[in-house]
């Protein structure tokens, strides 16, 4: 195992940097400390030299220029939250709006908006980068400060390792994070040959601003189907692009899904300790802000997948979507993996 670090760029008279863990595989992680961000995904290819899994910008600085939030951490809470307005304690709490009237990712302050500090831990078959970052009541309009830490470990088994964990201060807050990340494993700007499954029997109705009604729709006999494996070219054919919450039985032993390229037959399994997937292909904003997964080479519309682990959206909003809330004085770890296989 070995880790490279680097300063990659300066925004503001602040360093970023890049962390990159290579495995005995020669499977390779890049890591930045703007937004604590998964930028590559490198894994060697059939021609002797590397092909990347994830989208991301070359350069970090175009990472807040975009808002697709490619590969990078989400918090304090993944997805929307109606209106902004949650009941916490018993009291009306209205956070910052920033998509059509709704708090979207943590607002427009949240967790990708900042650099965070890294530091290395080093194992004979693993390797984990530990990013830490305080968050503030006063800088992204949540209730309470608290210190988030992220631990990126990848290993000798190929399997890259997100563990968020949430310490809180002595005033209740919210806390349901993600990594952002975007999947394309071959080598065209589409998914026609990339096919989807998924242990998931219901997907989450939403109005048309996306925030969730409510309601759960059964997949069965849907586009939405993807227990057995689908083709997401077809899929996102027939839905018109997929931005969907889905249910699943949460487990970090067995995997609860798989996106896999049939033409190179690499796949990555997708495992979480958290009940949601949330599937977005990519659609519906404008080409000129698309990163880029390979050097010189604009990205397409619906060309990657975006797989976020998290529970339901709207969740302080809705009985039964999962519990969001870190009580005052307490901590929550919450952990995602991805196991790339080869064809």
């Amino acid at each position: 195992m070995e880790v490279k670090q680097e300063i990659v760029e300066i925004i503001n008279r602040q360093k970023i940097e890049k962390y990159t863990i290579i495995n005995d595989n020669g499977v390779q992680v890049g890591l930045l400390t703007l937004g604590a961000t998964w930028q590559e995904f490198l894994v060697p290819d059939d021609k002797g030299g590397q092909k990347n899994l994830i989208i991301g910008f070359d350069e970090p600085s175009d990472y807040l220029k975009s808002p697709l939030c490619a590969g990078q951490s989400i918090g304090r809470v993944a997805g929307r939250i109606n209106q902004g307005k949650v009941n916490l304690d018993g009291k009306e709490i209205q956070l910052p709006q920033n998509e059509k009237g709704n708090t979207l990712h943590g607002g427009p302050k949240g967790f990708h908006k900042h650099i965070w500090q890294a530091r290395v831990e080093n194992d004979i078959d693993k390797a984990t980068v530990v990013m830490t970052y305080n968050a503030k009541e006063s800088v992204d309009g949540f209730p309470g400060d608290m210190l988030v830490t992220a631990r990126f470990t990848l290993d000798n088994d190929n399997r890259f390792i997100i563990t968020y964990t949430g310490k809180n201060g002595g005033q209740a807050t919210l806390f349901n994070p993600t990594n952002h990340v975007y999947f394309n494993l071959g080598e065209r700007q589409d998914l026609a040959h990339h096919t989807f499954t998924l242990a998931a029997d219901c997907y989450l109705e939403t109005r048309d601003d996306l925030v969730p009604t409510g309601k759960f729709i059964d997949v069965a006999g849907t586009a939405y189907d993807f227990q057995t494996g689908q083709n997401l070219g077809e899929a996102i054919a027939d839905t018109g692009g997929l931005d969907d919450a889905f249910l699943v039985n949460a487990s970090l032993d067995k995997p609860c899904g798989e996106l896999k390229d049939e033409e190179s037959g690499d796949s990555v399994h997708l495992y979480s300790d958290r009940d949601t997937w949330v599937v977005y292909s990519m659609g519906g904003i404008p080409e000129d802000i698309y990163p880029a997964r390979d050097k010189g080479k604009m990205a397409k519309e619906f060309e990657a997948l975006a797989l976020e682990a998290q529970f339901l959206p709207d969740a302080i909003n809705n009985d039964g979507f999962g519990d969001i809330v870190l009580p005052a004085n307490t901590e929550k770890t919450y952990t995602i993996a991805f196991e790339y296989h080869k064809g």
